[in-house]
């Protein structure tokens, strides 16, 4: 997708909340200016992965919304997990995911430490394992750098 197609996209969920760029200035406290949202919505400006993974939960939205290509993408072929980075994070759902890629590495007898591919059908598990729905757990993912796209 270009970046046209994200400012659209953006666009689209602002206003599918039914606000002006004033009132994202005002519901953000400032947080997001009207003008600098506006020129992310008109291509003006690229849009850093950190800032819409930000704007995203902001607006309440997941970030697959704004990149739906990803999403069909990633849900079509493997993923690649950052294990190094899934040490260092402690939440409840980083311990399960740990137990999973633990799982999923003795079984395969893959012990590099780094970098574990798990499958679409993998990924379906996982959701159940941690309660989400498969878009809302590789929004988890992604927001919380634990896999490569």
């Amino acid at each position: 997708m270009n970046t046209n197609n994200h400012a659209e996209r953006l666009r689209t969920i602002r206003k599918s909340k039914g606000w002006s760029l004033q009132d994202v200035e005002h519901h953000s406290n400032g947080k997001w200016k009207a003008v600098v949202v506006g020129s992310y919505e008109r291509a003006d400006r690229a849009i850093s992965l950190k800032k819409a993974i930000s704007l995203m939960q902001f607006y309440q939205v997941p970030i697959t919304e704004l990149f739906p290509e990803i999403t069909t993408e990633v849900s079509a072929r493997s993923i690649s997990v950052n294990i190094a980075k899934l040490e260092s994070t402690t939440d409840h759902q980083a311990q399960t995911l740990r137990k999973f890629t633990k799982s999923i590495s003795n079984r395969r007898k893959d012990w590099n430490g780094q970098i574990l591919t798990i499958r679409s059908n993998d990924l379906q598990f996982l959701a159940l394992l941690i309660e989400k729905s498969e878009p809302d757990t590789l929004d988890w993912l992604i927001e919380s750098q634990l896999i490569h796209i």
